[in-house]
C-alpha cells in the first residue's frame, strides 16, 4: 500500500542523511536533486511557503521523496498556481526520486496532488536517461493533455579512456577553438598566468565571481541575476558553503599577471564534472580567458583521467557546439489538473 505525506520545513532540514542514501540507490543520483542543493533553495530563492516536500512510503518503508513548489502563474487575465520541481529551470536533471514502484508511485502522487488546486504541474529537465522515463511515459498517457516534449539539449565531453590529441582533432571548432588558442599562445608567453583550484570560497572570492560573473553577463547585454537579486545571492552563498562542505564544490581561477580575468564553478560529483557558473573580466578580452581556461583544464583532466564526463548543462549556446559534439535530450513534463474547477478550467483553454 503507497502512502504519500508532506514534509515539515524542521523536518526536511534534518533529512539530509535519509535523503542522500535514497537518492543514491534511486538511480536519479545528482547534486542538483542532493539534499545540499535543494536545502539552499528551500528559504532563499523558494521561500518555505511555496515549497511542497513529499515522503512515498511502502507499507512503512520509505521508497521516495519528491521536491515541488507552487509558482503564481497568469494565462490572460486569470492567475493560478503552477507546481514545479523545487528550484524549477534552476535545477537541472531535476526528478522524482524513487527506489522501486515508479508508475504506481507516480499515479498515488497524482491521486494526492488532487486534494489541492493548481493549473498545471510543469516539470523541466528531465534527463531522457531517468529511470522514470517508462513510468513517465506511461503517466503522460493516461491524462488527456498531458505531454513529455523535448525541452533543450545537454551537452558534455566524454573523457574516460580517451585521448587529448583525439579529443582535439574530432572534436573541436578548428577556428573558434583551436586557432584561437594558438593565436593567443605569444600573447600568455608575455605575462604570468596560472591556473588556481579552490574547493571552497572566501568572501573576498565570491566578491571577486560575482563581479567576474556581473561583468561577463553585461557583455552579452544581460545582467546577473546573482548580482542584482538578494534571494539569489543567499542562495549561492549557502550553495557553495553546503557544497563545500559536502566536498564536491570546484571552482577554477585563470591569472593573469596576479589578477583573476575568468572562473569556471561546478561541481565534482560521482565521478563527473558539472559547469554551473562562468564568468571572465572583459578588461582581457583580447586574451579569451574563458577558452584558454577551459582549454587547460580539458587538458589536465585528460592527461589524469580526472573526470569520467564534464557537463556543459542544458542550453543551444552556440559555443557548446565548438567543444564538444556529444549531447542528450532535456524533456519538459506538462500535466494539467484534469480534476475539479481546474479541470474544468483546463478544458474550457483548450477549446479557446
Amino acid at each position: 500500500m503507497l502512502s504519500i505525506e508532506p514534509v515539515s520545513a524542521g523536518e526536511f532540514a534534518h533529512l539530509r542523511s535519509e535523503w542522500n542514501a535514497l537518492l543514491q540507490r534511486s538511480g536519479s543520483d545528482s547534486p542538483f536533486l542532493r539534499h545540499e542543493w535543494l536545502a539552499s533553495l528551500y528559504g532563499t530563492i523558494c521561500p518555505s511557503s511555496s515549497a511542497l516536500i513529499l515522503r512515498l512510503r511502502c507499507g512503512e518503508e520509505t521508497i521516495g521523496f519528491v521536491p515541488l513548489q507552487w509558482k503564481p502563474y497568469r494565462r490572460g487575465p486569470f492567475r493560478f498556481r503552477r507546481l514545479h520541481f523545487l528550484g524549477a529551470q534552476l535545477t537541472e536533471f531535476a526528478d522524482c526520486i524513487l527506489t522501486g514502484h515508479r508508475s504506481e508511485a507516480l499515479q498515488a502522487l497524482m491521486d494526492f496532488l488532487g486534494q489541492h488546486r493548481w493549473m498545471e504541474f510543469v516539470g523541466h529537465y528531465i534527463a531522457e536517461g531517468s529511470p522514470n522515463w517508462h513510468a513517465y511515459q506511461a503517466l503522460v498517457c493516461s491524462i488527456p493533455g498531458a505531454r513529455l516534449h523535448p525541452y533543450t539539449s545537454g551537452w558534455y565531453i566524454r573523457i574516460a579512456g580517451r585521448r587529448w590529441e583525439e579529443y582535439v582533432a574530432e572534436e573541436t571548432g578548428r577556428e573558434f577553438v583551436q586557432r584561437a588558442i594558438r593565436r593567443r599562445q605569444a600573447l600568455y608567453g608575455q605575462h604570468h598566468w596560472e591556473l588556481c583550484e579552490r574547493h571552497g570560497l572566501d568572501a573576498q572570492e565570491l566578491a571577486y565571481l560575482l563581479r567576474l560573473h556581473e561583468l561577463a553577463q553585461q557583455r552579452h547585454g544581460r545582467s546577473s541575476v546573482f548580482a542584482h537579486s538578494d534571494a539569489h545571492r543567499a542562495f549561492l552563498e549557502r550553495l557553495v558553503q553546503e557544497s563545500s562542505a559536502a566536498g564536491w564544490l570546484r571552482l577554477f581561477w585563470l591569472r593573469i599577471d596576479g589578477v583573476p580575468a575568468s572562473f569556471i564553478l561546478g561541481f565534482e560529483y560521482n565521478g563527473s564534472f558539472f559547469w554551473w557558473l562562468q564568468g571572465f573580466d572583459p578588461a582581457f578580452e583580447r586574451f579569451a580567458p574563458s577558452k584558454w581556461l577551459l582549454w587547460h583544464l580539458l587538458q589536465d583532466a585528460f592527461a589524469k583521467q580526472r573526470w569520467r564526463e564534464f557537463h556543459f548543462m542544458g542550453g543551444e549556446d552556440e559555443y557548446k557546439r565548438h567543444w564538444t559534439r556529444s549531447s542528450f535530450r532535456f524533456y519538459r513534463l506538462r500535466i494539467p489538473n484534469t480534476r475539479g474547477v481546474m479541470g474544468w478550467f483546463n478544458r474550457w483553454l483548450s477549446r479557446h
